[in-house]
Protein backbone atom coordinates (compact mmCIF):
# COMPACT_ATOMS: atom_id res chain seq x y z
CA UNK A 1 0.00 0.00 0.00
CA UNK A 2 1.69 3.34 -0.96
CA UNK A 3 1.99 6.18 1.65
CA UNK A 4 -0.59 9.10 1.44
CA UNK A 5 1.64 12.02 -0.42
CA UNK A 6 0.76 15.64 0.33
CA UNK A 7 -0.49 16.89 -3.27
CA UNK A 8 1.02 20.31 -3.10
CA UNK A 9 5.04 19.22 -1.78
CA UNK A 10 4.11 15.61 -3.33
CA UNK A 11 6.09 14.47 0.36
CA UNK A 12 4.62 12.13 2.37
CA UNK A 13 1.43 13.27 4.93
CA UNK A 14 4.14 12.72 7.59
CA UNK A 15 6.50 14.69 6.15
CA UNK A 16 4.75 17.60 4.30
CA UNK A 17 6.41 20.24 4.19
CA UNK A 18 3.76 22.77 3.20
CA UNK A 19 4.16 25.14 6.54
CA UNK A 20 7.31 26.30 5.25
CA UNK A 21 6.28 26.87 1.56
CA UNK A 22 5.52 30.17 0.49
CA UNK A 23 4.78 30.75 -2.84
CA UNK A 24 6.64 33.68 -4.33
CA UNK A 25 6.30 35.62 -7.25
CA UNK A 26 9.44 36.27 -9.81
CA UNK A 27 10.40 37.46 -13.13
CA UNK A 28 12.63 34.77 -14.37
CA UNK A 29 10.67 31.73 -15.91
CA UNK A 30 12.94 28.80 -14.68
CA UNK A 31 12.85 24.91 -16.06
CA UNK A 32 14.38 22.19 -14.23
CA UNK A 33 15.33 18.97 -16.14
CA UNK A 34 14.87 16.23 -13.47
CA UNK A 35 16.71 12.98 -13.90
CA UNK A 36 14.25 9.95 -13.28
CA UNK A 37 16.33 8.59 -10.37
CA UNK A 38 15.76 11.73 -8.70
CA UNK A 39 11.57 11.66 -8.69
CA UNK A 40 11.46 9.76 -5.56
CA UNK A 41 14.46 10.97 -3.59
CA UNK A 42 13.22 12.11 -0.76
CA UNK A 43 16.29 14.74 -0.13
CA UNK A 44 15.94 16.29 -3.59
CA UNK A 45 15.30 20.22 -3.24
CA UNK A 46 13.77 20.49 -7.33
CA UNK A 47 10.16 19.54 -6.20
CA UNK A 48 10.40 21.86 -3.60
CA UNK A 49 11.84 24.77 -5.42
CA UNK A 50 9.07 24.45 -7.65
CA UNK A 51 6.72 24.48 -4.80
CA UNK A 52 8.05 27.62 -3.74
CA UNK A 53 8.54 29.59 -7.24
CA UNK A 54 5.24 30.85 -8.86
CA UNK A 55 6.80 30.22 -12.16
CA UNK A 56 8.92 27.36 -12.43
CA UNK A 57 8.50 24.06 -13.71
CA UNK A 58 9.84 20.57 -13.91
CA UNK A 59 10.50 18.31 -16.61
CA UNK A 60 11.57 14.59 -15.80
CA UNK A 61 13.38 12.38 -18.14
CA UNK A 62 17.05 12.13 -19.86
CA UNK A 63 16.72 11.42 -22.96
CA UNK A 64 16.31 14.20 -25.99
CA UNK A 65 12.88 12.80 -26.78
CA UNK A 66 12.31 12.78 -23.03
CA UNK A 67 12.48 16.81 -22.78
CA UNK A 68 10.34 16.65 -26.53
CA UNK A 69 7.64 18.74 -24.36
CA UNK A 70 9.82 21.06 -23.42
CA UNK A 71 11.74 22.08 -26.13
CA UNK A 72 8.20 23.14 -28.01
CA UNK A 73 7.34 25.25 -24.70
CA UNK A 74 10.40 26.89 -24.59
CA UNK A 75 9.58 28.44 -28.01
CA UNK A 76 11.96 30.92 -29.71
CA UNK A 77 12.20 32.72 -26.28
CA UNK A 78 15.69 33.26 -25.41
CA UNK A 79 16.60 30.51 -23.06
CA UNK A 80 20.03 30.05 -20.68
CA UNK A 81 21.48 26.62 -18.96
CA UNK A 82 22.86 27.48 -15.72
CA UNK A 83 26.47 24.89 -15.64
CA UNK A 84 29.69 25.30 -15.18
CA UNK A 85 30.73 25.34 -18.71
CA UNK A 86 34.31 27.02 -19.61
CA UNK A 87 32.41 29.81 -21.38
CA UNK A 88 30.16 30.23 -19.19
CA UNK A 89 29.03 34.06 -18.22
CA UNK A 90 28.83 34.82 -14.14
CA UNK A 91 25.27 35.08 -12.66
CA UNK A 92 26.88 38.37 -10.64
CA UNK A 93 27.02 40.35 -13.77
CA UNK A 94 25.72 38.93 -16.93
CA UNK A 95 22.58 40.95 -17.97
CA UNK A 96 19.35 38.79 -20.10
CA UNK A 97 16.87 39.97 -22.33
CA UNK A 98 13.68 40.94 -20.49
CA UNK A 99 11.95 37.46 -22.14
CA UNK A 100 14.58 35.17 -20.98
CA UNK A 101 14.29 32.13 -18.97
CA UNK A 102 16.37 29.76 -17.62
CA UNK A 103 17.13 26.25 -17.38
CA UNK A 104 18.95 23.89 -14.58
CA UNK A 105 19.86 20.24 -14.63
CA UNK A 106 18.11 18.51 -11.33
CA UNK A 107 20.86 15.21 -10.43
CA UNK A 108 24.25 13.90 -9.65
CA UNK A 109 27.39 15.46 -11.19
CA UNK A 110 27.48 12.39 -13.45
CA UNK A 111 24.07 12.11 -14.19
CA UNK A 112 23.94 15.95 -15.61
CA UNK A 113 26.85 15.22 -17.52
CA UNK A 114 25.28 12.19 -19.12
CA UNK A 115 21.80 14.49 -19.70
CA UNK A 116 23.97 16.93 -21.55
CA UNK A 117 25.67 14.03 -24.08
CA UNK A 118 22.28 12.89 -24.96
CA UNK A 119 20.85 16.53 -25.44
CA UNK A 120 22.89 18.39 -27.46
CA UNK A 121 20.10 21.23 -28.26
CA UNK A 122 20.93 21.84 -24.45
CA UNK A 123 24.36 21.64 -24.64
CA UNK A 124 24.32 24.34 -27.63
CA UNK A 125 22.05 26.83 -24.90
CA UNK A 126 24.66 29.77 -23.64
CA UNK A 127 25.21 28.59 -19.93
CA UNK A 128 25.47 31.19 -17.40
CA UNK A 129 27.94 30.05 -13.89
CA UNK A 130 28.75 31.51 -10.60
CA UNK A 131 31.46 33.57 -9.83
CA UNK A 132 30.84 33.67 -5.88
CA UNK A 133 28.86 31.13 -5.24
CA UNK A 134 28.10 31.01 -1.37
CA UNK A 135 29.32 27.99 0.44
CA UNK A 136 26.85 25.06 -0.12
CA UNK A 137 24.21 24.20 2.92
CA UNK A 138 23.21 20.75 1.48
CA UNK A 139 24.56 18.62 4.83
CA UNK A 140 21.59 15.95 4.38
CA UNK A 141 23.28 14.72 0.98
CA UNK A 142 26.77 13.75 0.49
CA UNK A 143 28.74 15.86 -2.43
CA UNK A 144 31.70 14.69 -4.35
CA UNK A 145 32.91 18.44 -5.06
CA UNK A 146 33.41 20.91 -2.68
CA UNK A 147 31.58 23.78 -4.90
CA UNK A 148 27.97 21.88 -5.25
CA UNK A 149 25.15 23.41 -4.25
CA UNK A 150 21.13 21.53 -4.28
CA UNK A 151 19.28 22.78 -7.35
CA UNK A 152 17.80 24.90 -4.46
CA UNK A 153 20.51 26.72 -3.43
CA UNK A 154 21.65 27.32 -7.44
CA UNK A 155 18.19 28.43 -8.25
CA UNK A 156 17.89 31.22 -5.06
CA UNK A 157 21.49 32.28 -6.21
CA UNK A 158 20.80 32.59 -9.89
CA UNK A 159 17.61 34.61 -9.23
CA UNK A 160 19.26 36.94 -6.75
CA UNK A 161 21.53 37.95 -8.75
CA UNK A 162 19.94 38.12 -11.81
CA UNK A 163 16.68 40.10 -10.60
CA UNK A 164 16.78 40.95 -7.23
CA UNK A 165 15.13 37.94 -5.82
CA UNK A 166 14.69 37.99 -1.84
CA UNK A 167 16.16 34.15 -1.37
CA UNK A 168 14.82 33.76 1.71
CA UNK A 169 11.57 31.91 1.05
CA UNK A 170 13.43 29.22 -0.81
CA UNK A 171 16.28 28.85 2.20
CA UNK A 172 13.29 28.66 4.54
CA UNK A 173 11.73 25.67 2.81
CA UNK A 174 15.18 24.44 2.27
CA UNK A 175 15.71 24.79 6.38
CA UNK A 176 12.81 22.44 7.06
CA UNK A 177 13.78 19.62 4.36
CA UNK A 178 17.02 19.50 6.05
CA UNK A 179 15.21 19.30 9.49
CA UNK A 180 12.83 16.69 8.71
CA UNK A 181 14.84 14.91 7.22
CA UNK A 182 17.64 14.85 10.13
CA UNK A 183 14.40 14.08 12.58
CA UNK A 184 14.07 11.33 10.87
CA UNK A 185 17.23 9.50 10.69
CA UNK A 186 18.78 6.67 12.70
CA UNK A 187 21.07 8.97 15.92
CA UNK A 188 24.21 7.07 14.26
CA UNK A 189 23.44 8.44 10.91
CA UNK A 190 22.19 11.37 12.02
CA UNK A 191 25.38 12.53 14.12
CA UNK A 192 27.26 12.17 10.68
CA UNK A 193 25.22 14.67 8.37
CA UNK A 194 25.37 17.61 11.47
CA UNK A 195 27.35 20.75 10.86
CA UNK A 196 30.76 20.73 13.21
Amino acid sequence: MSRATCPRCQRPQRTCLCHAIKATDHRLPVHILMHPSELKCAKGTAGLTAAVLNHCQLWCGESEADFAPLRAALGQRPSFLLYPAEDAQPVESVSLPADAQLLLIDGTWRKTHKMLQLNPWLAALPTLTFRDAPSGDYRIRKAHRADSLSTLEATAYALQCLEGLDPAPLLTAFEALKQSQLAHMPESVRQRYQQD
